[in-house]
Parts: C-alpha cells; structure tokens; sequence
C-alpha cells in the first residue's frame, strides 16, 4: 500500500504540479509560521519556571493609593518591610532584597557598564542559581561579588575569574570588590537571566538609604520563599493587619505612615510563575508582558495553521472530482472502496509530512528572526518540536484527506462514466469551497486589520505631543557628586561645547530613574483638597532646554525672589516659595481652568507655595500610564547643591553621534572617572515603545503569512474554476458576450467570499483592538482608516490573485472551448 500510495503522488506530482506546489509549500508556510508563533508563546508561559521551587517564590508589591491620584501597584517595595514580614510570618522560609544598581567599572583606562545588582546572600540559594564556580555563601563576603560568564570574559577574557579584584564606582562611591563565584547562563527565561553582575548589599547604605529606614520609599525589590505554595492567599489575607500594626504611627518621620497607613498603603504577593504577565498592570515593571497581547500571537499561529489546512482541504475538495473517472475505472476492475479510502488518507498524509519538512526547515529559518524582532533569547527546543510537529501532520493530513477521500471511494462507476461533462462535485462541495474560501480571508483580514492597527498607535506613540521637544535634546546620566562647585563646572563645561543652545538640570528626565513625591494640599471653597504631587526642581536653563508649553501664569526667573526654592526642614517652619504645576495637577486640585490656578497656595509640611503658572503636562513615563500630577520647583544653583541633578543639553547644527562625543569630552573634563552616558530623548524612551512595535512585527509576520496562504488557496481555486467553466465561457461568447463581461461575471464569483469575509471580519477587529487600545493612556482614534486600509487591500490582492486565470477564461476562443469537454 505505501508503494502504491507513493507511486501515486509521485504521478499527481507530475500531472499537477501546480495544484500540488500550492497544497505543499502553502501548508508548509502554515506550520513554519505556527510553530514559529508556538515557541515565543511557550518562551513567555515558561518564564521563570526554572527558577528553584517557583510555586514558593513571590515578589512583595507596593500599592499606593494616594491623594488625588489613581491606584497605583509598584515592583518595588521599603526595605524597612522585611524585617518585620520575617518576625510576622513564620510561612516565610527564605527572603531576598535585590536593588537594581547602575554601576560603572574601569577596566583597562575604559569605563564598562553592567547589568548589576545590590542583592542579600540568599539570593544564590533561594532562585537556584546556577554556578560555573564559587559556592552559595560567595556574597557573604562584604566585598564579594558575583560575575556571569559573559560579563568575566568581557571584563578579562576569560571566565576563569575566582579572587581577581574588580574595582567598581556605584554612583560615585568607589569600591574594589573580589570574584567569589561565576554564574553560568539561566536555565531558561527568567527576570535574572540578564544579570552580570551581583554584589552584596553596603552595610551603610542599609543605615543611610531612605528606602532602607524609611516606610515611605522604596528603590528595590523583596522576594519571599514560602514553605508551601498554599501559604501565598493565607499570609496575604493578614497583610492589611500587618500595615496597620507595623507602620501606624504619628507619620511625621521614618517609622511610620499615619495613623491610618491601610488606606494609603497596602502590600500584595505576586507569585513568580505568574509575574510575567501580572507585571503588564504594575507601574514601571521591566519584565512585564500582556498575556492578552502573547494569547493573540499564539491565536495567529494557530489560525496560520488552521488557514493553511483549510486551503489544503479545500484544494483537495477542488481537486478530487477531477479524478472521479480514475476512480470509477479503478472500481470497475475490482476496487474495494476501503482500499480507495486508505489510499486517498495516505496521500494527502505523505503530502502533509512534506510539508511538515518544509515548515520545520521554515522554522529554523523564522526563530532567529523572531528573536531579532521580540529581543528575547527564543531558541529550538527539538524534544518539543518533534513531538507536536507529528500530531500536526496526522491531523492536518486527516482534514484533508477524509472528505475527498469518502467523496471519491463512494463514487457509483456508471453515473461517472456516462456523463459528457467533468464532474463538479455538486452544490454541496461549491459551498464548502466558498465557505472556506470565506473562512480564510476573514482570518486574514482580521489579522491584518491588528497589524494596521497597531502600527498606527505605535507611530502615533512616538510622534504624540509630549509637553516638551524631544528632538534636539540629548539627557545624560545623574551627577553622583553632591557637590556644588562640581555640578556647577559640569554645567558651564556642557555649555561651552560649540553646537551647544542651553544646558539645564533637573530631578526628572525622560524615563526617570526614581521619583520624589510629596502631598500638598489646598483649601478652596469647598474644602481641602489633598493631592500628592510629582515633584521637580529645575534651574535657569529648563525653560530653553526642555521648552515646556506655558498654559497660563508665567515661568520662573531671577526677578521674583521667592521663585527660588526655600531651605526648609524640622527646624525650619512655615517658608514660603512660587511653583508651576502641571494641568494635571491643577485638575485634581479642582481649578475650572489652568488659569484659576494662579496666585493661590498650596500648603505642604514646612512650607506654602504659590502657584505662579501651569504648563501643559510633560509625559517623562510610559504612554500606557496616565500622567501623574506634578509641581516644579525653581533652584539656580547658587547656594546648595542638587541632590542627583540630569543634565539635559539643547543642541544645533551638529550631528547627533558628534554631539554625544563632544559631551562625552567636556564631561569628562571634570568627572573622568565617571561616564557621561548622553542619550537622544527619544532614545531614553525607547522602553516604552519598543514591546508594542516588537509584538507588531510578529502580528505583521503572521498578517503577511494568513494573506499569502488565502491568496494560494484563492489562486488554486480560480484555476480549477478555470478549468471547470472553459465550456461555459465559450457558450457565452458565442451568445454574444463580450470580454469585458466575461471578466466582469468571473471576477464578481471570485471576489464574492472575499467581500462577504470581509464584511465579517471587520466588527471582529474593531472589538478586539478597542480592547487592546483601552490599556493606553494616549491613543488613536478606532475610525475607519485602518478598516479600509485592510478591506483595499485584501480585495487588491484577491483581485490580482484571479486576474490572470480571468483573463485568460475571457479571451479562450469559442470554438476551442466548447470542444474541450
């Protein structure tokens, strides 16, 4: 049977090539691109599943709920939580803080930057980290420090490191630290698998950082070990009690955040095995990926594949009554119509595992690309690929083959061979052509109408209005030396490089590192309204470097002299200044217009502020995130010094690239040991755009897919029609008809399903992509466009799929065509 069933394609093969070609590489696209779209989704459900015991592991979140601003969940948590979570819960078996850290280390006169970290010891045997050297104690050791293989070959081109001296400046504190392990790569994708670099928490910086001491701020994450994964709902469930025994206090220092911190701050556990996609809806989180977003790549996959099964059935449907009279001569000379069934199912199974080759070889091709597009490390995972790849061919080659095969083995030999027309296989088998036909293309519409949709937001995302103007504006790293004199000689420094229009500092920039807030509160005539602010302070140089739009009021200058931020603290009560705030913020303080802000005051602890003017809201954060209600302070740099102050450089006539060197060099000049690090403000913002443009990339991989594969099944189907209809359109023209009507009549049968489809299609893709629109703060509108630009071009390329067999049916010569059959 398998010789016959071979012998047997290998005849169709060269009978039709055509008609094979089409069923094999369109079924072959089908499974490439599906097994392609498989392994990202199965990268992104697998994250974090290799870490040790990630049933037990979570990540304790921060939720503020503050005055005047939205519910808000962080990844980052106070330390100052710890200590007590541990006496509090005896659920808790081992815990971790781990503080992302920017570091620098010079290595050879050059300044190297590594993905690091400021973690506790247990960090080793708590995630199951995996060492190529060392032991898990590596970080107990103060000056320790923990490389991964690429970073040491890097740093000294070998990884053969243990006891070499690594000397490293954190933000201006210098520290020579010792290698006491080497981390092999993550055993699959984890949050850690990025990090170079481990190094153990500074003594001091736990009794002098705020967001060690203090309840009110944070800079890192804390992870628990639990002892059994059913501890996760019971320790959350005491939590509320733990906030309000733990930080309850006066709120006027560190140790407490109110008499009623519940109601501004609570604690939430997110197990690790989750985190991924629960991190699409945490503020700031940089692991975090919509499972809406990965379900709809998956969901195209699949619908490559299904799209590509349905062309092979409907191209089998087509093509099988074509072998109707092979059939009933096969019966006449003593065909079982078990054997003609067994048959037919082994054909269009061996012509699936062809193509199953091909899609594997595809495949191959794809991920790479996939892996360029995303920026994830999705690699081949042949134990998995090899045992689905099967299931798809048997599956894909049954759909195929057992409706033409039950077709054909049935057919009655007489009624065949006595007919004078070729077989059509009847209304029922037009239908279901039709109905595939339609099937396929609402697919493909639908899919393309995602990829149209999402460009558009995207594109939109990086032209919006942001409140300032990011071209021409390049942003540097935070100047780590509280010093004054120093910041002020970085500041002329910059400002004396040629191409240079204006320099300014500032605490915030594009994509901020961290934030301070602080509530104000203001008493209007119905009442005191407290809204906890966003606070900035800016100098002289701001107002011509970022180039804010002034709404109402005016900016800040050296005339009025309480523009200039007063010295306050404990010691120090009741200072009086001028702010701007943004439209935000004059919003939620309940001001009708921008305008109605000016001249009134807001009060904070030790000080009272004036508003002097409102600017349009500035967007430093991500799209998807509303804008946080912010106030502006004014600091000239006289007298004090900024704590962290960016440096941000308005530059002309000078090319981007040679602009960030020059800065590099009059930086340099007076910090060498400390990297300028200049960005493009676009480029800081990067982050935020580039998950949506990567999953569009995919969406437009499986849109191009779904159109071809339609496109094929389109083709093969207007040549059978072709063939099917050559008496008919020779009827025709010898009645009279003329060209044009012919192609007129044939393009209107071809084009029918497609126009029905996408009529289908097109409330399915507005459904879907209001829903994925609605997790952006700034948006396009849903209008017609994108639909239309869909619809035009499924119907351009049907159009051009059929033209050629339509033309060629409308110029066939009566007499030729009527003696075909």
């Amino acid at each position: 049977m398998l010789a016959t069933i071979f012998r047997s394609v290998i005849r169709q093969t060269r009978r039709h090539p055509l008609y094979v070609g089409l069923n094999v590489f369109g079924l072959a696209l089908g499974i490439g691109v599906f097994l392609t779209l498989a392994l990202l989704v199965r990268f992104e459900y697998s994250y974090n599943a290799g870490l040790r015991d990630v049933d037990r592991l979570v990540r304790v979140d921060g939720i503020s709920t503050e005055p005047g601003t939205a519910r808000a969940e962080y990844d980052s948590v106070t330390f100052r939580a710890l200590p007590f979570l541990r006496q509090d819960f005896p659920e808790i078996v081992d815990a971790a803080r781990i503080k992302p850290e920017d570091v620098q280390i010079k290595q050879k006169d050059e300044l190297a930057s590594l993905d690091a970290t400021l973690a506790d010891p247990s960090i080793l045997r708590m995630f199951g980290i995996h060492l190529a050297a060392g032991t898990d104690d590596a970080l107990t050791r103060p000056d320790g420090l923990v490389l991964s293989r690429a970073a040491a070959t890097r740093l000294f081109g070998t990884s053969d490191v243990l006891g070499r001296t690594v000397t490293i400046d954190r933000s201006g504190v210098i520290s020579r630290h010792v290698v006491t392990a080497v981390m092999n790569e993550a055993r699959g994708p984890n949050f850690l698998a990025d990090l170079e670099m481990i190094i153990p928490i500074p003594p001091e910086d736990e009794r002098t950082r705020s967001c060690f001491i203090s309840w009110g701020s944070d800079c890192g994450s804390v992870y628990l070990k639990l002892r059994h994964p059913s501890d996760i709902v019971s320790v959350q469930r005491r939590l509320r009690d733990f906030i309000i025994r733990r930080a309850s206090g006066s709120g006027s220092g560190d140790s407490s955040l109110g008499t009623h911190p519940e109601e501004t701050f609570a604690l939430n556990l997110v197990p690790m095995r989750n985190a991924r996609f629960y991190d699409a809806n945490v503020v700031e989180a940089s692991n975090g990926a919509d499972r809406n977003v990965i379900d709809g790549i998956g969901l195209v996959g699949l619908l490559a594949l299904a799209l590509a099964c349905a062309n092979t059935v409907n191209l089998s449907t087509a093509r099988s009554v074509l072998r109707a009279r092979e059939v009933a001569i096969r019966k006449t000379l003593g065909g079982t119509r078990s054997a003609l069934f067994a048959q037919f199912v082994g054909e269009a199974v061996m012509l699936t595992a062809i193509s199953g080759v091909l899609g594997l070889a595809l495949c191959e091709v794809l991920v790479p690309e996939a892996a360029t597009l995303t920026g994830e490390s999705i690699a081949i995972p042949y134990g998995f690929v090899l045992a689905v790849l099967p299931l798809i061919v048997f599956g894909c080659g049954m759909a195929s083959g057992v409706y033409p095969a039950l077709v054909l083995s049935g057919t009655r030999p007489a009624a065949v061979l006595a007919a004078a027309k070729m077989p059509s296989g009847g209304r029922a088998a037009a239908r279901l052509r039709d109905g595939l036909v339609i099937a396929q293309f609402t697919i493909a519409v639908t899919i393309v109408i995602g990829m149209v949709v999402i460009h558009r937001q995207t594109g939109f995302l990086r032209s919006a209005d942001s409140g300032f103007a990011r071209s021409g504006l390049l942003i540097g790293r935070a100047i780590p030396i509280k010093d004054v004199t120093i910041q002020r000689r970085v500041r002329e420094a910059l400002r004396l490089v040629a191409g240079v229009q204006s320099v300014a500092y500032g605490k915030l920039a594009p994509n901020p590192n961290s934030t301070s807030q602080s509530d104000y509160s203001y008493v209007g005539s119905h009442g005191t309204i407290r809204v906890h602010l966003l606070r900035d302070v800016v100098d002289g140089g701001y107002w011509n470097t970022y180039r804010p739009r002034l709404i109402a009021g005016r900016w800040f200058d050296d005339i009025h002299g309480q523009d200039v931020w007063p010295t306050y603290g404990k010691d120090v009560h009741d200072a009086v200044g001028n702010v701007v705030i943004n439209s935000t913020a004059a919003l939620r303080f309940g001001f009708a217009t921008p305008a109605d802000a000016i001249g009134k005051v807001l009060d904070a602890r030790w000080v009272h502020v004036t508003i002097v003017g409102v600017v349009a809201d500035m967007r430093f954060g991500s799209p998807r995130d509303p804008v946080y209600p912010g106030v502006i302070a004014y600091d000239p740099l006289k007298g004090r010094p900024y704590e962290g102050p960016i440096p941000a450089v308005r530059f002309t006539g000078v090319p981007e690239q040679e602009m960030e060197r020059r800065l590099d060099r009059a930086w340099a000049s007076v910090l060498p040991d400390v990297s300028a690090h200049f960005q493009a403000a676009n480029e800081r913002m990067e982050d935020y755009f580039r998950a949506d443009e990567q999953r569009g990339r995919i969406f437009a991989l499986g849109a191009v897919a779904a159109v071809v594969i339609a496109a094929l099944g389109l083709y093969g189907l207007a040549a059978f029609a072709a063939a099917r209809r050559l008496h008919e359109i020779g009827t025709r023209k010898t009645l009279g008809a003329t060209s044009g009507q012919v192609i007129a009549l044939l393009l209107r049968d071809f084009l029918r399903p497609v126009i029905i489809a996408c009529v289908i299609a097109c409330p399915i893709g507005w459904a879907i992509m209001r829903d994925w629109l609605s997790g952006f703060d700034e948006r396009i509108t849903l209008g017609p466009v994108s639909f239309l630009i869909a619809v035009a071009g499924a119907l351009a390329i049907a159009t051009s799929t059929v033209l050629g067999q339509t033309l060629r049916l409308s110029r066939a010569e009566p007499a030729r065509a009527l003696r075909a059959e």
